[in-house]
């Protein structure tokens, strides 16, 4: 649980759970699994999981009287997160965008079936609260909270009655959506503290389901400024925490397609799943393990160690060029509104903050030590490096063997114009094949 105190007219974010666990808002959200990992809508307006993990018990009662979000509601609420950080992080945590720019965001289309689906989605997030209530241990003595809370306190819609063919009400798509986020929401994004997840990952994933399952074991991995190499989950409990549906045969296809997929991607090495009926457990066994010299860089600048140990799992290769990058950018005046949330963005986004990653081997839990990563500073980065690395970025996979070629003899001025369409947005892509004289 967060909460804020004031002093001297300031608010101060400060953690009040076990100092062995620090909360995040992003955990807690992903933790109780307020989106439900089914793509079906539920007909409840009130649900409770019970469920615990390390020795830490948790009771969660949600409330929505349109229904639990499920779905696609998971990649509305993390594109406003996205636009709301975009938009510099409003003081009165107010922001607006067009319903054009948050269907550009999500897997959704710009149909008048999709508006439909964007505005039930977007009232479903307005409308869920809930209270979670968590006991643990703590010097011998046992200790509860209660926690009650919400993301969205404001939200404006300007709609449109849908034609006779099409069912349902529209959001008009000339007009603009305006959101406030709860004071403890927009503090949080503020703070960089909600980017939890490898958004290229997401992307990838193709499914809601598989999505969820992703942004629950991302949350439950993080202990204190390290994440679990393995993690023990009951079956019975863990899919009641998804929202899956109570027919033990259908959760276990969703949760078998969702594991296939998390292992094909390398975010995790293998699930074991042992037992039968209530004592039915699955174990996760993650891949990537973070750095502890790359975590220690990044918390010396400010960054919370839960995101630290997540952005050195998911992103070795970019730690020290993004700390490098946002240390010129503050040298040259730059002032950021937030300098741990900057560096976030800076790990997230290669291709928006125009920086090459470099290489550097992934730790296998338990199999082989991590290799050092080389200090950034060591060496200034080649441009040929960056337009690299932000294609591929923005091509989503490697260049094709002609634009590499191209690329090797491009001179600086070619340089120069295939970073600058690389970096704006959306990319020109036509204006990069030009000069490269090839597909990319």
């Amino acid at each position: 649980m967060i909460i804020f105190i004031s002093k001297k007219g300031c608010l101060i974010l400060k953690s009040v759970m076990q100092p062995e666990n620090p909360r995040v808002s992003e955990l807690d959200l992903a933790r109780m699994s307020i989106v439900s990992a089914t793509q079906l809508a539920s007909r409840e307006t009130t649900w409770e999981t019970r469920f615990h993990v390390d020795g830490t018990y948790y009771t969660v009662a949600g409330f929505a009287h349109r229904g639990r979000p499920f779905g696609l509601d998971g990649d509305l609420l993390l594109a406003l997160q996205t636009i709301f950080f975009q938009a510099g992080c409003p003081d009165d945590s107010r922001f607006s965008m067009t319903p054009g720019q948050l269907l550009q965001m999500t897997s959704l289309s710009r149909s008048s079936k999709d508006h439909v689906r964007m505005r039930e989605g977007l009232l479903r997030l307005a409308s869920v609260r809930w209270e979670m209530t968590t006991r643990w241990t703590e010097e011998g003595a046992q200790k509860q909270r209660t926690n009650a809370a919400g993301v969205i306190s404001d939200l404006w819609l300007d709609d449109t009655a849908g034609v006779e063919q099409m069912k349902g009400v529209q959001i008009s798509e000339d007009s603009n959506i305006v959101i406030v986020f709860t004071a403890t929401f927009a503090s949080l994004i503020r703070q960089g503290l909600y980017q939890m997840l490898d958004g290229d990952l997401l992307h990838r994933l193709g499914t809601p389901s598989t999505r969820s399952l992703y942004r629950s074991l991302a949350a439950h991995r993080v202990k204190g400024e390290t994440l679990r190499p393995t993690l023990k989950l009951s079956f019975p409990e863990w899919t009641s925490i998804l929202g899956l549906p109570r027919d033990t045969q259908r959760s276990s296809r969703i949760l078998t397609a969702s594991h296939e997929r998390l292992i094909e991607e390398g975010y995790l090495s293998h699930v074991e799943d042992t037992g039968r009926g209530q004592n039915r457990t699955l174990t996760y066994h993650f891949r990537a393990a973070e750095q502890s010299d790359q975590v220690q860089a990044l918390m010396g600048k400010g960054v919370a160690g839960p995101v630290a140990a997540s952005l050195s799992a998911d992103h070795p290769e970019r730690i020290y060029p993004a700390l490098r990058c946002v240390e010129e950018k503050l040298d040259s005046g730059w002032k950021p509104r937030s300098l741990p949330a900057a560096i976030v963005d800076a790990v997230r986004n290669p291709g928006k903050w125009g920086y090459a990653a470099q290489e550097v081997s992934r730790a296998v839990p338990r199999k082989a030590p991590a290799r050092k990563a080389v200090n950034a500073e060591e060496a200034p980065l080649d441009p040929k490096d960056t337009v690299r690395s932000l294609l591929r970025v923005r091509l989503s996979r490697s260049p094709s063997p002609a634009a590499l070629s191209a690329l090797e003899s491009a001179t600086p001025e070619q340089l120069a114009v295939l970073k600058t369409a690389l970096t704006t947005h959306p990319s020109n892509m036509t204006l990069v094949e030009s000069v490269l004289g090839c597909p990319v």
